[in-house]
């Protein structure tokens, strides 16, 4: 999270992981780069104007996922084997990404989340 906040610019996705509103997953990407936050975009629900103010005014508690890619993970933290991390936090409601630029983590990660919260 410090690598985001030395960024110049950030953006912000917020939207749904899946239609269904009873099931549905609310998410917020922040990331560094423009092409992630446009591939995500493009996958997940984009909210209503509504939803958006919720969003935005905090009624609606998302998923965050902090995409920092560019930044390596230390790999001198005790069980780390390399400078990619993809780390979730249920309880905290968070996912950090490091070390990779590949943009389906965080699509991966939507469906991660899902998996875990709907129901058999």
């Amino acid at each position: 999270v410090d690598y985001l906040n030395t960024r110049k610019r950030l953006y912000v996705v917020d939207g749904w992981g899946g239609w269904e509103e009873d099931y549905r997953v609310p998410v917020r990407v922040i990331t560094s780069r423009a092409y992630h936050a446009l591939f995500m975009q493009n996958m997940l629900v984009p909210p209503t104007a509504a939803e958006q103010a919720d969003f935005e005014a905090g009624k609606v508690k998302p998923f965050v996922i902090f995409n920092a890619g560019v930044f390596p993970a230390n790999r001198q933290t005790s069980g780390m084997t390399s400078s990619t991390s993809v780390a979730v936090s249920f309880k905290r409601r968070e996912m950090v990404i490091l070390g990779t630029q590949y943009a389906g983590e965080m699509k991966k990660g939507v469906f991660t989340i899902m998996n875990y919260l709907m129901p058999l």
